[in-house]
């Protein structure tokens, strides 16, 4: 396999592995009472995820999508079952969607891990670090509830840093087979500024590769802080346009 195809396979293992976290996410949130109706499936080879709260309307989404699969999209977002919802669709940059507009553009960071030894265990107490992560989104309603949920799962991994004893800034991670997925991170708004972002990107990789996965997968906005962190972390950022209905 040349050095194309791997990277088109790491991007599929990464999509997928993405997918299963908020399927993960989605099933944490109906056990927990979150308002709305969660499903995530995969169809033909899209992966779909459906979420009918209004506030967590950026949840809908169609991913998934390569040259083969596009043929299926238009369709498929125009289906029944959405219940309403408007599920934007996430492509690679420069395969248009026949029959949706381009609505902004994301971030896929993916990196390739290389073995290693693992890192001195810590001890992050559940409520203390949802605290700090959602005082960090600045997250309230139905969006703190499903984050709550979602990092309440047993599956979920958390991190912190500390300020002396007081805890600043808090990071969540997931392994999906060989692949980790680095979920939600912040720092207290008084707090940033100050590296602690980068530390929790650090030593979530050194746990992911200790653990025996092969590959890291992230999130973020074209041009923030966090696309910059990942960056320099040596993630390779893939650019993503969303589609969205006319």
């Amino acid at each position: 396999m040349d050095s194309a195809q791997l990277l088109t396979s790491d991007v599929r293992r990464a999509e997928r592995a993405l997918h299963r976290r908020t399927s993960m996410a989605c099933e944490a949130a109906s056990a927990a009472g979150v308002p709305g109706r969660f499903r995530a499936w995969d169809e033909d080879g899209l992966l779909a995820v459906l979420a009918t709260d209004p506030a967590l309307g950026y949840l809908s989404t169609v991913s998934g999508v390569t040259p083969e699969t596009l043929p299926a999209v238009a369709g498929f977002v125009h289906k029944p079952g959405w219940d309403g919802a408007e599920p934007t669709v996430v492509a690679p940059a420069g395969l248009p969607v026949p029959g949706l507009v381009p609505a902004g553009e994301r971030i896929l960071a993916v990196l390739r891990l290389e073995p290693a030894p693992a890192p001195a265990p810590e001890a992050v107490d559940e409520d203390t670090f949802l605290r700090v992560l959602l005082a960090g989104f600045e997250a309230h309603g139905t969006v703190a509830a499903f984050m709550a949920a979602e990092h309440r799962h047993p599956r979920m991994r958390r991190f912190q840093v500390l300020d002396g004893p007081t805890p600043i800034a808090a990071a969540g991670m997931t392994l999906h087979d060989d692949v980790a997925v680095l979920g939600a991170a912040s720092t207290l708004r008084e707090h940033r500024g100050r590296g602690a972002q980068p530390q929790l990107l650090r030593r979530r990789l050194e746990v992911a590769a200790a653990e025996g996965c092969t590959l890291a997968v992230a999130t973020a906005r074209p041009g923030s802080p966090s696309a910059a962190n990942l960056e320099r972390a040596g993630f390779h950022l893939h650019r993503r346009t969303a589609w969205r209905k006319p």
